[in-house]
């Protein structure tokens, strides 16, 4: 259920159609809401990308990696506890999806391209 979840979240946030095979070595690791609505994906230069599905929009973060969902709020480790080159303020912060102030941008429309394969390391919450 996560794969194809991550899945729909990587197709609309690369532009892309994706499928279970393309998305290996695309990103560290994902958690998804309970309600399946909104997917944080760690990418590999640790970056977080939160897209909502039902919405078609995401946001990004680069001051944390995600530690999972607890309803709509995303629990977020600050960066500085892995020496990252953006500190957090705070070692631990959460994010409000359904708060005003995350700037959320649309998500490209799909096109048709290919992608490069790898591994999956992804884990749920």
């Amino acid at each position: 259920m996560l794969t194809e979840i991550v899945t729909r979240a990587l197709s609309q946030l690369t532009g892309r159609p994706m499928s279970g095979e393309l998305i290996k070595g695309q990103f560290q690791y994902a958690y998804a809401s309970d309600d399946g609505q909104f997917v944080a994906i760690l990418t590999h230069d640790m970056t977080t990308y939160v897209v909502d599905l039902s919405a078609r929009r995401y946001f990004a973060e680069c001051g944390g990696s995600p530690r999972g969902f607890a309803g709509h709020v995303l629990e977020m480790e600050g960066s500085a506890a892995r020496r990252h080159p953006w500190p957090a303020a705070n070692d631990l912060f959460d994010l409000d999806m359904d708060a005003d102030e995350l700037a959320w941008r649309n998500c490209p429309g799909l096109r048709c391209a290919g992608a490069a394969g790898g591994s999956v390391e992804s884990r749920a919450a």
